[in-house]
């Protein structure tokens, strides 16, 4: 085969190389896009398989939950054995068993799945231990026992959680906001139990709650609120209609009404006025966990959907690119075939522009003069293939900013701006890591019900929100300052005496009772707060002891009488 040209029949390898070289460079770059959209459609898939498998372990997380449902029913019942057993009890055990099991298959879940039954086996056996007495025998401390016990279950589902949510975001981090949210609704719905659980202890013994029950029913409460907030917040955001329809069922049926029935519950046994059974608690009770559970799954559900359709629309690209690539190689080689007089000089600049793509420099193409037909289409496929490795470096650096603003929202409470109780606890190891001690203030509103009860949700979002901005302004830079849920706020402060301490939490005290609040109205509300402290030197491991610490400080403030300080130490 001879060619004519500048040189003759030496333009003959000259062509033949460049036809060789062009067609490489093609080949190359068109792998190297078909390679980014395999790997688009490879992980949808992969994503959408490890959101099933999340939903999985909230499933069994949540079964886990619900066997507390006929198990308090069960310790009220007057019935032994068997007879006690009945109403859904071994269908509970028997759900529960199943959702395990079908998790223990994995090497991922196996470990802390046989730690999960271990527990489950040990808590199901003292169960079985008091249903086997009659109810006087029944032992008050014995029934509380039982009770914990199944808290202590449950909680052991938080490994299995962390595995399948750090799997599931490991090749997508746009699915953190999501996967927070599911795992959110799923402890709201826990937490929920685990208050009418409260009520079912105080039932079982028959007089009021102690200080310790108390303090636990409340903090069960708070997290109750914290966590409704959050998830509210990301409804608002990206909920579908059938979510907030869901999210509003809840909203009446639990956070209304079934906070209303504890809460009515808990008066009448606190005034020995109940004349309640476990098994008639329960009843009334559990409806109102039903939508907690729909919301969830509804949440799931569209997740999955998005997810689906996210597969759908990488897959048909995918094919799209597939053909494309294999078109323009062969539009390519029956150009460069055609002759090097119509295609020779046009086809080095094609090859020059392809090897600039592939590069990554995106500067505009240099066509040249007077080209026609195919070669025009061929410049015009490289503009394309330019545009689209621009709008993917675009998108690139667009979810780059998403996930930056996702993980600004994950820290920060959405009505004061301020730090939330998750990066307040994410916070505390950092700072425990120094020598410094570390002091905890915990400061609580007093009578802040009665704002919402008397002028409404917004003028009790404007006090929080003024709350807020003194205690920033009174504290120094260094200080962290969070919503620690509902009118509490948290405030750590490090490397200061515990004179240094109680005067800081002084001062805050004065200045929330300094000048009264400005309501949304005009209006003008005094309020006052009750604040606990506790200080320990720096070491590992040490929120759980200072936050218990501070919490009973605040305690015995709010009962000497509130508006005041209370140092850890100085509670009893």
């Amino acid at each position: 085969m001879r060619f004519s040209g500048l040189r003759g029949t030496a333009l003959n390898p000259y062509f033949l190389g460049a036809v060789a070289i062009i067609l490489l460079c093609s080949a190359g770059l068109g792998t190297n896009v078909l390679s980014g959209y395999y790997r688009t459609f490879h992980n949808s898939e992969l994503g959408l398989a490890r959101l099933i498998a999340f939903r999985a372990v909230l499933d069994a997380a949540n079964r886990v939950s619900v066997e507390r449902r006929p198990t308090n029913a069960a310790l009220g019942r007057i019935t032994v054995g068997d007879g006690a057993r009945a109403g859904g009890f071994a269908l509970a055990r028997q759900a529960t068993d199943a959702a395990l099991a079908g998790l223990a298959s994995s090497p991922a879940f196996s470990a802390s799945v046989a730690d999960l039954q271990d527990q489950l086996r040990r808590t199901r056996a003292d169960v079985d231990a008091l249903l086997d007495r009659p109810q006087p025998e029944r032992a008050p401390a014995a029934v509380e026992r039982a009770i914990q016990g199944m808290f202590a279950t449950y909680d052991l589902t938080q490994p299995l959680l962390d595995t399948a949510m750090t799997a599931l975001l490991k090749d997508d981090s746009n699915l953190v906001g999501r996967a927070m949210t599911a795992r959110m609704i799923g402890e709201l719905r826990d937490y929920a139990g685990r208050l009418g659980s409260y009520i079912v202890i105080v039932i079982a013994q028959g007089r009021p709650m102690t200080p310790e029950q108390r303090a636990a029913f409340e903090a069960t409460r708070g997290r109750v609120w914290q966590l409704w907030e959050n998830i509210q917040q990301q409804i608002v955001t990206s909920g579908t209609e059938q979510v907030v329809r869901a999210s509003q069922d809840t909203a009446h049926a639990f956070i209304r009404d079934g906070l209303l029935l504890i809460d009515s519950t808990r008066a009448q046994l606190d005034a020995g006025q109940a004349d309640l059974t476990t098994a008639s608690f329960t009843r009334m009770i559990v409806p109102s966990f039903k939508p907690i559970e729909e919301l969830r799954e509804a949440y799931l559900a569209m997740t999955i959907r998005e997810l689906e359709t996210r597969r759908d629309v990488a897959e048909e690209a995918l094919l799209y690119a597939s053909a494309a690539t294999g078109l323009a190689l062969t539009v390519e080689l029956l150009l460069l075939l055609a002759g090097q007089h119509l295609f020779f000089r046009p086809l080095l600049l094609a090859r020059q522009e392809v090897i600039r793509l592939a590069e990554g420099r995106l500067e505009p193409a240099v066509a040249g003069p007077g080209l026609r037909g195919e070669m025009r289409g061929l410049f015009d496929a490289l503009v394309t293939l330019r545009a689209k490795l621009i709008e993917r470096d675009r998108l690139d650096e667009e979810r780059a900013r998403l996930e930056q603003q996702l993980r600004r929202q994950a820290d920060t409470d959405g009505l004061t701006d301020v730090l939330n109780r998750g990066a307040l606890e994410r916070l505390v190891p950092q700072l425990a890591s120094a020598a410094a001690p570390v002091a905890l203030i915990l400061l609580d509103l007093d009578h802040f019900k009665g704002v919402n009860d008397r002028y409404g949700h917004a003028a009790g979002d404007a006090v929080l929100r003024s709350t807020a901005q003194r205690l920033r302004g009174a504290l120094r830079e260094e200080d962290v300052l969070a919503r620690f849920g509902g009118e509490e706020f948290a405030i750590i402060v490090t490397g200061q005496s515990p004179e240094t301490i109680a005067s800081v939490a002084e001062r805050l005290r004065q200045i929330v009772a300094s000048e009264p609040f400005v309501l949304p109205d005009g209006g003008l509300i005094a309020l006052t707060a009750s604040l606990g402290t506790a200080m320990t030197a720096a070491r590992p491991a040490i929120w759980l002891d200072l936050l218990r610490a501070a919490d009973m400080a605040l305690y015995a403030a709010k009962q000497r009488g509130r508006n005041r300080v209370v140092a850890s130490g100085d509670d009893a």
